[in-house]
């Protein structure tokens, strides 16, 4: 489970999937008349699968930053 984390949460990860967002997203606008209704499906799905991916990405940040102790933090004995 942590290797999946890993690379979900990846930099690499996240930027090759923004890019794929933009340049999917641009190909369903540019050539909304030519694309076959195959092709418009297929890239529709991998768009939702993109998505998706985004909101799992909003929810681990945003569960992972309100995590904070319940006291103030205790200092060790040398």
């Amino acid at each position: 489970m942590e290797f999946v984390l890993n690379f979900l949460l990846n930099y690499i990860t996240l930027s090759v999937a923004g890019m794929a967002f933009v340049l999917i997203l641009a190909v369903l606008i540019w050539k909304r008349k030519v694309l076959a209704f195959k092709d418009k499906k297929c890239l529709m799905a991998l768009l939702v699968i993109l998505v998706v991916y985004f909101a799992f990405i909003l929810i681990v940040t945003i569960t992972s930053g309100s995590i904070h102790p319940t006291g103030g933090p205790t200092p060790t004995s040398p």
